[in-house]
């Protein structure tokens, strides 16, 4: 690091609400009670505040043409939405089958409902694409003929948090006056063994080159050509996270193919934990559980980097933790891929604040509204599967961070969000093995910039 300290800062953890150490066995009506009566009291909260004249009603108590306000999860009935029991009938309609290669399932007649405790009313009068399955919220309208005409717009959960940003809790200007500042690198989707891992494919030296190059960055071994900053930036990373896609083995066609990627993967993490502190979360191609919450890595498959105990985590998908004192949320991916896939939420959703490539609109605006309903994947278990945890929801944002990432999207983008505990600032994590970009997030500002790495 060219005789410049590596930055150093507290860490913790909050991952424990994802282990399926002691798993739940039960049915998914119970994550849904357990969810609403979790947020139904923080949306009560934020509906006061915006109707406080208008009586709330259960759905059994609605009056016909009472102005009123309900509060319950969203259910969105759609034509095209794929069930898993088709693919084991015999004759099951090929054409059917052509909607899994489909980039969204919605339709212009979608409509949703509304279900509380007591019982399900149909909702009418509201764009049902906006939404997804399992949003808890209120809404306000009017029993009419049997349905509830929506007549105002949707209140979600009331954001919680401490409500001080990471400048005034940590003294952020004074650190950075200092020459103390410190990052948090964000990367995702390394891809290990995609497509076999053939040695003489083009794409996948590449890969191999820029994965490299990022290891020599953030371990002080580049030079200056390797990548788009100094070394003194690199020795400002105090920890590294992984967000999901380490790996994808599914298409090797043999075992000496698979060991070889998990030995480069071994000896790329060795390198990263005997720098810096790093945490590595399962992804969608990694050789983990598919369900949400994905457990952690096993460490068998990183005999020498696990070796480092005090810096080479294995961490849950999502995970949650804290860097001094700023908190962060993330995941590998998949809950922004399957609410783009099941709402018309786009890239012309992105606020002014959106800074990034156009490519990644999609995916912030996506994050940013599982932010704003306060759950990180309100579609589980509807459209994405997850374990039936009977005694909670594990997926309901407790404490809103103050960053909140995915990793594994098309490309990287960023904007900061409002709301009644402050701001966060929602991060896309691109796929490294395609775009060769890692991100650095200031844990004192929340100052958040790419940096890109090129091939040899």
């Amino acid at each position: 690091m060219g005789g410049v300290g590596r930055a150093t800062a507290t860490y913790a953890s909050d991952d424990d609400k994802y282990s399926l150490a002691n798993k739940m066995h039960g049915q998914y009506f119970q994550l849904y009670y357990n969810r609403l009566m979790t947020m139904a009291p923080r949306v009560d909260e934020a509906r006061e505040k915006v109707w406080a004249e208008t009586p709330r009603r259960g759905v059994l108590e609605l009056r016909e043409g009472e102005t009123c306000v309900v509060v319950g999860t969203v259910y969105k009935d759609m034509r095209d939405k794929p069930i898993i029991l088709d693919e084991y009938v015999k004759d099951f309609n090929r054409e059917e089958a052509k909607r899994a290669v489909r980039k969204t399932y919605t339709r212009e007649d979608d409509r949703l409902e509304f279900e509380d405790e007591g019982a399900r009313v149909k909702l009418v009068g509201v764009d049902a694409g906006r939404f997804v399955t399992g949003v808890v919220c209120a809404c306000k309208g009017k029993a009419v003929n049997g349905d509830f005409e929506v007549e105002d717009v949707f209140v979600y959960a009331q954001a919680r948090g401490d409500g001080v940003s990471g400048v005034e809790k940590n003294g952020g200007e004074e650190a950075r006056a200092a020459g103390g500042a410190k990052y948090v690198c964000l990367v995702s989707g390394f891809e290990i063994g995609k497509d076999g891992g053939d040695d003489d494919d083009e794409e996948n030296v590449a890969a191999r080159a820029r994965a490299q190059m990022f290891v020599d960055y953030v371990t002080g071994a580049s030079t200056m050509d390797d990548a788009e900053a100094c070394d003194s930036d690199a020795a400002k990373i105090c920890r590294v996270v992984v967000a999901g896609g380490t790996m994808d083995l599914k298409a090797n066609g043999n075992e000496e193919t698979t060991s070889n990627a998990l030995k480069e993967l071994d000896v790329m993490f060795t390198e990263l934990a005997s720098a810096v502190p790093v945490d590595v979360m399962s992804g969608q191609t990694d050789p983990t559980n598919k369900a949400m919450p994905q457990q952690p890595l096993h460490p068998v498959y990183f005999p020498e980097a696990t070796r480092f105990e005090k810096t080479m985590r294995l961490v849950t998908n999502p995970h949650d933790f804290t860097v001094d004192n700023t908190s962060f949320l993330g995941t590998s991916g998949q809950n922004v891929q399957d609410v783009l896939k099941f709402s018309t939420i786009d890239a012309k959703d992105v606020s002014d604040t959106f800074a990034g490539d156009d490519a990644a609109k999609s995916s912030v605006a996506a994050l940013s509204q599982t932010l704003r309903w306060q759950h990180v994947a309100p579609s589980a278990p509807d459209t994405l599967a997850c374990y039936p945890f009977k005694d909670r929801d594990p997926f309901v944002i407790e404490r809103t961070p103050r960053v909140y990432f995915a990793g594994c999207q098309p490309a990287f983008g960023h904007e900061r969000v409002s709301h009644a505990a402050g701001e966060t600032l929602v991060v896309s994590v691109p796929k490294f093995s395609t775009a060769g970009v890692a991100v650095l997030v200031d844990v004192d500002t929340l100052e958040c910039r790419p940096i890109h790495f090129g091939t040899v």
